[in-house]
């Protein structure tokens, strides 16, 4: 079996670059505006993301939020064997199986302003 290099630490993500962010809920009945952020994903150096998680992680309240993320983060950045996870994790943005999960990724390109 062929060893896995890509892995992700936490880190500071830098939102003018290229970045991902994650937010969670659900669709049934409410929108992106009202998911809550969750995490933010640079894209990789050496094999390795930053992972910027934007709620505290050992908040008791957060729990299943932070396990469904890291389960995520782990199988479309880690396990899943793509040979370009970030490459996957940006065309993941856009598909239905992220549309209809609770943990929603988006995908910001460098220079991208958001309005508030």
């Amino acid at each position: 079996m062929k060893e896995n290099l890509w892995s992700w630490v936490r880190g500071i993500v830098d939102r003018n670059e290229d970045h991902i962010e994650i937010r969670y809920g659900s669709i049934k009945d409410s929108g992106y505006d009202e998911w809550i952020p969750a995490a933010l994903i640079s894209a990789p150096k050496e094999h390795r993301f930053l992972v910027e998680f934007l709620m505290p992680e050992d908040d008791p309240k957060n729990k299943e939020i932070m396990r469904a993320i890291k389960g995520e983060l782990d199988f479309y950045l880690v396990k899943k064997g793509e040979m370009d996870p970030w490459a996957y994790a940006c065309y993941h943005c856009g598909t239905s199986a992220n549309a209809y999960s609770d943990v929603h990724w988006s995908f910001f390109p460098k220079g991208w302003e958001r309005k508030h």
